[in-house]
């Protein structure tokens, strides 16, 4: 294709969008994975494969259980990705998420080029590819790659359509219907993918109505007709809220005040600002250093912040006038978001509103909140103003410019080899080893549905298993990406008073049997133990308590027969067969109160539950001695095996039978041969209990937590439970109308933008125009 070509081809708006959007998230793939690469420090790590979405219950809001919640918006958005690529899954998720995204961006800056009559050329192109690389490769990509797998995921492909629609809202000089419709896509956009994230909440509300009123006010319209489409917006964006989610904002005011306190907020966004080392250089400007050649020029990030800040303001000093007023807002935009972001750093007491004003509590980590929304900006006004630029010279200067600034931001990538923010610790870009995968095809292959997985060694902190050559971290979040099912133990367990707990710390006591810490694994409901044999000791709390000996004894203890993987890092043993139900034959209460680690006697106290010979684990409950009155009164026929001050355990006679019947996250159907058996059955789930579980389940008497809450009992005299996540909540049933509602609005969207079929007396009556000469 020769240059005459290509340029008529990019005069076609849809071409110029397809082209650009995908030139740019083909280049962005290649700078981060050209070599097949995996970055992971800290708690996350970006999604290896479908199990990510496997383990996302649309009932739980994590696989260990954590709160109740919607998660229709994971399942929704987990069809851009596809399950059939296996391990190159995310290669494929980053694609497609980076080319929604950039296609908004793309046709944001097409269309203010045709609105201010900007001639169209290779230039407009490359800058536009430009603009979206920016934005997808930016200092803080690595931060972007590890919100990925969290509530964060819409976001990078969402948020620039929202700034697209009010930039149509407002600019484009369409009917009142087309207007409308575009105010609720906008609206329905920001409640089902960013509204419900509490730690997006604040700055993108805020990023929303900045750039509403900004072009609202910029705008050529009519009072009369601006101050229409502001009470428009706001009483469907509220309206909306109201509905769906107002609830809980109220709920989340209440819960993190009482849960965890103020404390917490002013402690955390005090170690951030340490983290930068109280540069408020490096917080505005959101930058760590990378650890390669780059950095060791002088005054590296001056240099290229200098660089940047000529290549942004270029559109605003040169000769030509005739610049998209976006382009204005977005930079007023950015230097909003960098002043509140560096607001800690130039008035310390500013940190004490964190604590008490709601909602602000969820800028306690602000790179989570404000670094996409910064490079979103950026990313806009960049494209929409280097567009605008006539004269040739400056149009080379801003090539030339814009080139060294991606070359110095994707680099680090490229390489391999970067640093956090807080200067201590390093990512590498690694490739997992085969074994890793052929592991994962075992267990996700596997007979059960939604298997258990126990990794060990575990630890009070993390840990780090050095599956690369440079000792990367990998932790909490590549185990839950790398397996479809619950994987427990393979961080810190937030809940010291429960058995993950026990599994943890368990080591440090250099007991001689793991026969208690195995009982604590088949009360879990464990299918599968992965032994690594290749961890980083330093991450754990106690010295070198967990060496190759705690491992040797644990694997004595299991039975070599169970073994289905064997090679020098690791070890995979099919445990057992537990199901997510069990009527247990016995009952072991405990007078347990305080946290394991800080009472030792409480832990030797369970300990001693866990090692009772008479007791089978697998068909075994155990509850707080708290529930002891309530169980035995409303059971008949049990006999009491053993009683002391602190630990009772009682066994049911003449248990009936269990089936569990199309087992999955959403709907679990227990059948229960009663014959005889007319008193109370309880039933084990074993998932994490929540309050008001209760109206998730049928054919109850009463629902009672068990230890630490890690599952529950069910008393209840029926033949028949039905646990069904699904449609019992409304919120449920209103974001599923919203996402259905969502895609007929941008269908009917297309074909009245594209004038696919007429509405001729509805148009003429809500044209602008003619509203315009009736007002007169």
């Amino acid at each position: 294709m020769n240059i005459n070509s290509m340029y008529r081809l990019i005069h076609n708006k849809y071409y110029f969008v397809l082209l650009s959007s995908t030139f740019s998230a083909l280049i962005t793939e290649l700078i981060l994975f050209h070599k097949y690469v995996f970055y992971s420090v800290g708690d996350n790590a970006f999604p290896l494969s479908m199990s990510f979405f496997y383990n996302y219950q649309p009932f739980f809001t994590n696989v260990n259980g954590g709160s109740i919640g919607n998660n229709i918006i994971l399942i929704i958005y987990g069809f851009f990705y596809f399950p059939f690529f296996n391990k190159y899954g995310e290669m494929v998720s980053f694609l497609v998420t980076t080319f929604i995204g950039n296609s908004a961006l793309s046709l944001l800056i097409y269309k203010n080029i045709q609105r201010y009559n900007i001639n169209i050329s290779i230039f407009s192109f490359i800058a536009t590819i430009g603009a979206e690389i920016f934005l997808n490769s930016g200092l803080n990509l690595y931060y972007e790659l590890l919100l990925l797998p969290s509530t964060f995921i819409p976001i990078h492909a969402i948020f620039p359509w929202i700034i697209y629609f009010i930039d149509s809202i407002i600019m484009d000089n369409d009917n009142l219907i087309v207007k409308f419709l575009e105010i609720l896509a906008a609206s329905l956009l920001l409640i089902i993918f960013i509204g419900s994230v509490l730690t997006l909440v604040v700055t993108t509300y805020v990023i929303i109505g900045i750039f509403f009123i900004g072009l609202l006010f910029s705008s050529n319209l009519r009072v009369k007709r601006k101050l229409i489409l502001l009470v428009v917006s706001v009483i469907i964006l509220v309206s909306l809220n109201i509905i769906s989610l107002l609830p809980s904002y109220y709920g989340a005011v209440s819960y993190f005040s009482s849960h965890v306190g103020e404390a917490y907020y002013v402690n955390a966004l005090k170690f951030y600002m340490q983290s930068f080392n109280g540069s408020i250089f490096n917080v505005l400007t959101l930058t760590y250093l990378p650890s390669n050649t780059i950095s060791l020029i002088p005054y590296y990030y001056i240099f290229i912040s200098g660089l940047f800040v000529t290549l942004l303001v270029l559109p605003a000093i040169s000769q030509d006038r005739n610049i998209p007023k976006i382009y204005y807002i977005s930079l007023m935009t950015f230097l909003l978001l960098s002043a509140w972001l560096a607001a800690p750093y130039l008035f310390p007491s500013y940190i004490k509103l964190y604590s008490s004003i709601p909602y602000l509590w969820s800028l306690d980590i602000p790179w989570l909140s404000f670094t996409y929304l910064i490079f979103v900006s950026l990313s806009i006004a960049l494209g929409n103003g280097l567009i605008s630029i006539k004269n040739k010279l400056l149009r080379i200067i801003s090539v030339v410019l814009l080139l060294l600034i991606l070359f110095a931001q994707t680099y680090p990538y490229y390489n391999g080899q970067v640093l956090t923010n807080s200067a201590t610790h390093t990512s590498y870009a690694w490739d997992p080893p085969n074994y890793l995968w052929e592991v994962s095809n075992i267990i996700n292959d596997g007979p059960y549905k939604n298997p258990r997985i126990l990794v060990f060694p575990t630890s009070g902190v993390y840990v780090a298993y050095n599956f690369s050559s440079n000792n990367t971290y990998v932790g909490a979040g590549f185990w839950q990406t790398l397996f479809n099912g619950n994987v427990y133990a393979s961080y810190f367990p937030y809940n010291c008073y429960s058995l993950e707990w026990f599994i943890t710390i368990y080591p440090s006591f250099n007991l001689s049997s793991y026969q208690p810490f195995l009982n604590a694994a088949r009360l879990l409901g464990i299918n599968y133990i992965v032994i690594t044999k290749n961890f980083i000791p330093k991450y754990y709390f106690t010295t070198n308590y967990i060496n190759k000996v705690e491992i040797k004894k644990l694997t004595s203890t299991l039975p070599s027969s169970s073994i289905i993987y064997n090679n020098s890092q690791i070890l995979v043993y099919n445990f057992s067969s537990e199901t997510i139900a069990v009527i247990p034959k016995y009952i072991i209460f405990v007078n347990i109160s305080k946290p394991l680690w800080i009472n030792v006697s409480e832990f030797h106290i369970l300990l001693s539950a866990l090692n009772l010979s008479f007791v089978n684990y697998s068909s075994a409950a155990l509850v707080s001695s708290s529930y002891e009155k309530e169980i035995t009164e409303s059971l008949q026929n049990y006999t009491i095996l053993y009683s002391s001050s602190d630990i009772t355990v009682i066994k049911l006679n003449n248990v009936p039978r269990l089936e569990v019947e199309n087992e999955n996250p959403s709907v679990i159907i227990i059948k229960i041969a009663k014959d005889d058996y007319n008193s109370l059955i309880p039933v084990l789930i074993r998932e994490n209990y929540q309050s008001g579980i209760n109206e998730y389940i049928s054919s109850y008497n009463k629902v009672i937590p068990a230890y630490s809450n890690e599952s529950f009992i069910i008393m209840s005299n029926s033949s028949t439970i039905i646990i069904s996540y699904n449609g019992k909540n409304v919120s449920q049933y209103m974001y599923l109308i919203y996402f259905y509602l969502l895609i007929i609005i941008a269908f009917i969207l297309i074909l009245m933008k594209n004038n696919v079929f007429k509405y001729c007396f509805i148009t003429r009556f809500f044209d602008a125009n003619d509203l315009q000469r009736r007002s007169r």
